[in-house]
């Protein structure tokens, strides 16, 4: 994937370009972070800030899940973003546009856990009874409240860009003597191809 930037930005270009004009839901109560933008985000408390990185805690929050492709040069990626895209613009048992959220997390397991690597979309708390997938491939899943480690980074990211930022945050958190769970690597992104400055990227490790 690493040397697909430009195939892969233009095919995620035509998914998000369709997004932005998908029906509003209810508004965010003006309180999200501004990286966050205009869309709704989960909640949380920042813990602890640290020099590059911080601690956050979040609420429980509900998502729409998919595995993540590999598919060939790395457009499995996109692949797994049309399925949610597709749940979000009505491809579910109510027929219902749902706003879109961010972030859009990618979750890798980094050892044999048995698990799939997975892409989600985040779900806002007013859509209390959320409509079932169509697409077998998708389902919805409930988080508890969690705390992590969070580092950010800005530009146009990539996996390399992930990986590179992730190795720096595990790092950091190993020579301050922090715990994590260092099984799961979490990406998250919270910028449509169409902005070009100030773009916003996160790396996430689970806090013990």
């Amino acid at each position: 994937m690493n040397n697909m930037g430009p195939l892969l930005l233009l095919s995620l270009l035509s998914l998000w370009g369709t997004a932005v004009r998908a029906e509003h839901g209810a508004s965010t109560d003006g309180k999200s972070p501004a990286f966050c933008g205009e869309r709704e985000c989960p909640k949380f408390q920042l813990i602890q800030q640290y020099d590059s990185f911080e601690l956050r805690a979040y609420e429980g929050s509900q998502w729409v899940t998919t595995e993540l492709d590999d598919g060939f040069l790395g457009f499995g990626m996109v692949t797994s973003f049309r399925r949610l895209f597709n749940y979000i613009s009505g491809k579910n048992s109510q027929e219902k546009k749902i706003e879109m959220t961010v972030p859009v997390l990618i979750q890798y397991p980094l050892k044999d856990t048995g698990r799939n690597a997975t892409m989600s979309f985040f779900l806002s708390p007013s859509l209390v009874n959320p409509p079932k997938p169509l697409d077998p491939a998708v389902y919805l899943e409930n988080t508890s409240p969690l705390s992590v480690y969070v580092m950010s980074f800005g530009g146009y990211a990539l996996d390399y860009d992930y990986k590179k930022k992730a190795k720096a945050l595990a790092e950091k958190l190993r020579n301050l003597g922090l715990s994590f769970d260092d099984s799961v690597r979490t990406t998250a992104g919270y910028n449509d191809p169409f902005t070009l400055i100030n773009r916003h990227n996160e790396v996430w490790y689970k806090a013990k």
